[in-house]
């Protein structure tokens, strides 16, 4: 089986605009400031990578990607997984689809990934492309023998006219007992399948209110890109009405340095959230894939953030 991805909510980059201003008068100096005033209010991290072998990618320690089946992932968008300027902290993983069988990546597969491997920043103004540059190029280190897997983290420097909360201040999960918590996130995560099995998109879309408010401030969506982002998810969630599988065959895991959770597939599509649901009457797959975290101040679990995609599933 093979699957091509779609993102729910597609952002089209248009064509790149070329500014150009003389600076031998003060009106001329006023609109170059504007326009760098624009580049900053714009800015945003982008992850370049090919990558066709199973995968996990993570930010500060949250999952960006991950797909633990043979599928190509694309490019990222990383603004939101940044919640303060400074140093980040980026790790990828790569698995080979065999490796249970003693099939290893070869070390001529990471030099070709290697090519690829790259963090750039670009700048929008006036919602298109103004410049695109790379900040980073990622390599992971050359192999001499083949591996079942590999794994290597990257720091590297950001800087936005933001501040995100996120889970930056959010309860310690990692100190609480591991089988009360999974109680407790089981019952949460239940609750967001029922809205979704029910077909109740608008009530699935209000348990995103933080982790959608922090996603528009990241990616500057404007009052009529919120609504139409909004109504476009509304829309979609509907859609998992009647399909949501029960959630049994799981493994409870611990991100965002000890205070986001997660429930990921043991069984089919592993490594995927378990409200990942397929529409067989569509050859559709919805890949949600959840964190929670329990926000300062409260005792309840909220969604921190959510990486949701469509598949079109495709029989070989």
């Amino acid at each position: 089986m093979k699957m091509k991805i779609y993102c729910i909510v597609i952002i089209i980059f248009q064509a790149s605009l070329t500014l150009s201003c003389k600076s031998n008068t003060d009106s001329n100096k006023i609109i170059q400031k504007n326009a760098k005033m624009k580049y900053l209010k714009n800015k945003t991290y982008m992850l370049n990578y090919d990558i066709s072998y199973p995968a996990e990618i993570l930010l500060n320690d949250l999952i960006i990607e991950i797909d633990l089946e043979e599928n190509p992932f694309s490019p990222s968008l990383l603004n939101d997984y940044i919640l303060k300027n400074g140093k980040q902290h980026l790790r990828i993983k790569i698995f080979h689809p065999n490796n249970i069988n003693g099939s290893a990546i070869k070390p001529e597969i990471i030099a070709k990934l290697n090519e690829d491997l790259e963090i750039f920043v670009f700048y929008k103004v006036d919602e298109e492309i103004d410049s695109m540059k790379s900040i980073k190029k990622l390599n992971f280190p050359k192999l001499d023998l083949p591996v079942p897997y590999i794994e290597h983290t990257w720091e590297f420097e950001a800087e936005l006219p933001f501040d995100l909360i996120g889970w930056e201040n959010s309860e310690d999960l990692s100190k609480l007992d591991r089988d009360i918590l999974e109680e407790k996130v089981l019952q949460k995560f239940n609750q967001l399948r029922d809205l979704l099995n029910s077909g109740n998109g608008a009530g699935f879309v209000k348990e995103l209110a933080f982790a959608n408010k922090e996603y528009f401030i990241a990616n500057y969506f404007t009052p009529d890109q919120q609504k139409e982002y909004t109504n476009n998810l509304i829309e979609a969630y509907s859609e998992h009405k009647g399909i949501m599988p029960p959630i049994e065959n799981y493994r409870m895991r611990i991100l965002g340095d000890g205070k986001v959770v997660a429930l990921e597939n043991l069984g089919k599509y592993k490594g995927q959230g378990v409200l990942t649901a397929e529409a067989k009457n569509s050859d559709t797959l919805f890949q949600n894939y959840i964190m929670l975290h329990i926000p300062d101040g409260s005792k309840d679990f909220e969604i921190v953030r959510i990486n949701s995609q469509m598949a079109s599933v495709e029989e070989e």
